[in-house]
C-alpha cells in the first residue's frame, strides 16, 4: 500500500484520475479515494496547511492505512536562487528552521530514507535538484528573511510542512518520499508568483510518480 499526500487536493488530482478507484472516504474531514495504478495500490488524501496539522494527519493515515510508503506530494518556494519555478526538488534532509531544539545544539536533521523510489529518481530522473528542504510556520515574503534562512540552514527549498511530514514518517519507521515543485521565489512577489505558478505546476510531483507507478512497482 502507498499513501500519496498533498496540501491542497489539485496536487494528488493527477493520481485519482488514473487510479481505478475502490474506495472513496473521508477521515477527520479530509476526503480520501483508494485504488489501484499498475501493479500499486494507492491512497491518496490532502487538506492540511502547517506542521501542526500536517503531522496529525500524517499520523492518522498511517494508523488507517498501515502502508509501506509514504509520499508528500506538494509545492514549495525556493531558497536556492537557480531554482525557477516548475522545477522539482526531492528532499533528502529536512529540517525546521523556526523551532529550536535545545538538547540538538539547535538543530535537527532527519535524513531520508534511502528506498527503492528514491535510488530510482537519483538514477533516471536528472531533471530533479536533490538536497535539504526546510520548513516553518510562516509565509517568506521578503527577499531579506528567504537570505538570512538559506544562510543559516543551506537548504534548497523551504515549505510548511516537509520536516512534519519526515518527522511522523521516521518515527513510525515509515519509507518515505518528498517531491516538491518550485511555485514561487520566497520574495515580495510570493502570493502573485504562487497564484500565477499553482494551476500551472501543482501536479507535477504527482504527475511524476504516476508514470512511475504505471511500470513499476514501487510498494517497498
Amino acid at each position: 500500500m502507498i499513501l500519496a499526500l498533498g496540501i491542497f487536493a489539485p496536487e494528488v488530482k493527477p493520481i485519482i484520475d488514473q487510479m481505478l478507484i475502490i474506495e472513496s472516504g473521508e477521515i477527520l474531514g479530509r476526503s480520501y479515494s483508494r485504488g489501484v495504478i499498475g501493479n500499486n495500490e494507492v491512497v491518496a488524501c490532502s487538506g492540511f496547511v502547517g506542521k501542526v496539522e500536517t503531522a496529525f494527519m500524517t499520523q492518522k493515515l498511517i494508523d488507517h492505512v498501515r502502508p509501506r510508503l509514504v509520499m508528500l506530494l506538494s509545492g514549495a518556494a525556493a531558497l536556492d536562487q537557480s531554482l525557477k519555478p516548475g522545477d522539482l526538488v526531492i528532499g533528502t534532509e529536512f529540517e525546521e528552521y523556526d523551532t529550536v531544539f535545545p538538547l540538538s545544539h539547535g538543530k535537527m536533521v532527519i535524513k531520508a530514507p534511502d528506498n527503492l523510489v528514491m535510488r530510482f529518481l537519483k538514477i533516471y530522473f536528472k531533471d530533479g535538484r536533490f538536497g535539504k528542504i526546510v520548513s516553518g510556520d510562516g509565509v517568506v515574503y521578503s527577499v531579506e528573511e528567504r537570505d538570512k534562512i538559506a544562510s543559516s540552514h543551506r537548504a534548497l527549498a523551504l515549505d510548511m510542512d516537509s520536516a512534519a511530514f519526515a518527522k511522523m514518517a521516521n518515527e513510525n519507521n515509515q519509507s518515505y518520499v518528498v517531491i516538491k515543485t518550485i511555485l514561487d521565489m520566497a520574495d515580495e512577489n510570493t502570493q502573485s508568483d504562487f497564484d500565477r505558478n499553482f494551476p500551472l505546476f501543482c501536479g507535477k510531483p504527482a504527475r511524476l510518480m504516476v508514470e512511475m507507478m504505471k511500470t513499476h512497482y514501487i510498494d517497498r
